[in-house]
């Protein structure tokens, strides 16, 4: 299963991340405004996050 990563670099980091309450699995977690983070453990890697980011800072490894 592939991975997905995030550029930390291209998140403006002065939001809540809306993809947080998007994941079916809840992989994906933010710490105040800082970047989220995936939990690789929980994700099944469905793509959602990565369609759905306005600043495009996820991918797939």
């Amino acid at each position: 299963m592939k991975n997905i990563k995030i550029d930390s670099l291209r998140c403006p980091q002065d939001h809540v991340c809306p993809l947080v309450n998007l994941c079916p699995v809840g992989a994906i977690s933010q710490e105040g405004f800082s970047a989220p983070t995936i939990d690789h453990e929980k994700c099944i890697a469905c793509g959602r996050c990565v369609a759905m980011c306005p600043y495009r800072t996820l991918s797939f490894e």
